[in-house]
């Protein structure tokens, strides 16, 4: 792994304790996915929960068809209690910024971590639903 992407894992992880939903964009093949599961395993090596959903993968877009859908999906997999919810490939999904929004405004005891192709357009979308309270942080890579 290179430089930039340590530096970039150790400000992702810092960024687990905060409220906010953590943003990775970047172009395709960036190493996005292989972060996230960096993190993912290291969670759960020191006993949290997480769940990893990719909407590359048909079986689990049905998850996104409504925020209830994903939430049933959280609460079966982590429960009710403090978890780490890992998104790829979200700028598969339509309005990806109202519907993290909407989840987020709920209050839940799950962080959020997504990442989506580094369009310039997704991250606009994203930030113009979210940045309003600045409920995320972007990591670029």
């Amino acid at each position: 792994m290179n430089l930039i992407k340590r530096e970039l894992l150790k400000e992702i992880k810092e960024h687990l304790n905060k409220p906010e939903i953590t943003v990775i964009t970047g172009p395709r093949q960036s190493g996005k996915t292989t972060l996230m599961k960096i993190i993912e395993n290291e969670l759960i090596s020191s006993g949290e929960k997480t769940l990893f959903l990719n909407l590359d993968i048909e079986e689990e877009m049905k998850y996104f068809k409504s925020q209830a859908d994903l939430l049933k999906k959280i609460e079966l997999e982590i429960g009710d209690s403090k978890g780490y919810v890992f998104i790829d490939e979200i700028q598969r999904k339509e309005n990806a910024g109202l519907f993290l929004k909407g989840i987020y405004d709920m209050n839940l005891p799950y962080k959020f971590i997504v990442s989506g192709s580094g369009s310039i357009e997704l991250k606009e979308k994203i930030q113009e639903s979210l940045l309003e309270e600045k409920e995320f942080l972007n990591f670029q890579l």
